[in-house]
Order: structure tokens, then sequence, then C-alpha cells
């Protein structure tokens, strides 16, 4: 931000060229046991996401914003984050348990509370708000066992999320 934009205390922002959650490095790499990696292939899990920073702020207690895309039938694991979030369904559907979240709905989660959930069946985007500009994942699913579901679902929607993704 430039000096005259923070004297303005406005701040203007586009999606075009934002930085992948990756490429930014606001969250730190999730530890997953070895053992998952051992009897597991995860790599296809990618394919079924893209992950954006289309606004962060500037310092430590900075506002951001997390733009997510999740393919059709996409499996999250169990996790938490080191900061609270506040999230926003701008399109598709999630599922939560017996509760699914269309268009215009969210949920709020405080930091460290666990949580998974599946992009619905045309897929989802999802808006993320946080007021911090570094947080942790925290992965709580840590066997081969609870990473099979969301590998089978990886494997089973490879081919509809590169199209989906081609489309966009």
């Amino acid at each position: 931000m430039s000096a005259d934009e923070r004297s303005n205390r406005m701040s203007f922002f586009t999606s075009a060229g934002a930085p992948t959650l990756d490429e930014d490095g606001m969250m730190s790499p999730p530890r997953i046991d070895r053992e998952v990696y051992t009897n597991l292939d995860i790599s296809p899990i990618a394919d079924g996401q893209h992950v954006t920073v289309p606004f962060k702020g500037e310092g430590p207690n900075g506002f951001s914003l997390v733009h997510s895309w999740f393919g059709a039938g996409f499996r999250l694991p169990r996790h938490s984050h080191s900061a609270d979030c506040l999230y926003y369904v701008l399109s598709g559907e999630i599922i939560m348990g017996s509760r699914t979240l269309g268009r215009g709905d969210g949920f709020f989660v405080a930091a460290d509370a666990p949580y998974t959930y599946t992009a619905g069946p045309d897929g989802a985007e999802v808006l993320e708000f946080r007021t911090s500009t570094s947080f942790d994942m925290n992965v709580r699913d840590q066997t081969a066992e609870r990473w099979k579901p969301i590998v089978d679902a990886a494997l089973a929607n490879r081919e509809s999320w590169a199209a989906a993704r081609a489309a966009r």
C-alpha cells in the first residue's frame, strides 16, 4: 500500500494477479503425519482447489481476505486455524455434517476450533475474512484411514475439476 493510499485510509485491490495462498506465505504449511504420505498419494487433492489472497493488510493484525474455489465433491480434512475466521459462500454449496450452506450463507469459526466441509455437487466459492495476516493450519486428520475418503473423492472428481478450472 502506498503512502497516499494509507493517508486516505482506503486501499483498492483486484482479484487479477492475486497470489495463491502458498505464494503469499500467509498460512504456514500444514503438517501431515508421514504415515499418510507413506500409504496414500495425496497429490490429486491439489487439483480440486484454487486459493488466492486478494487482500492482505499491514502488520500481524491487519485485515485479510482469502478467496477459495473448490471443485465438486472436494473434501477438506478436519482442521483448525490459529486465527478467527468468518466464511461467506459466494456460489455453490458447502456441506457441514447435516447442514448445507449455499450462496449468501456463511459461518464463523473461532481460532483453534476444528471443522471440515465438503463442496457440493457444483463446487463452491468461499470468501474467508480474518483480522490476521498470518495464521497456521493444524490438520486434525492424521491417519491414512481418515485421508482415504478425501483421496478417493479427489480421484473420482479429478477430471471434472480440471474441466471446471479451465472454464473459470
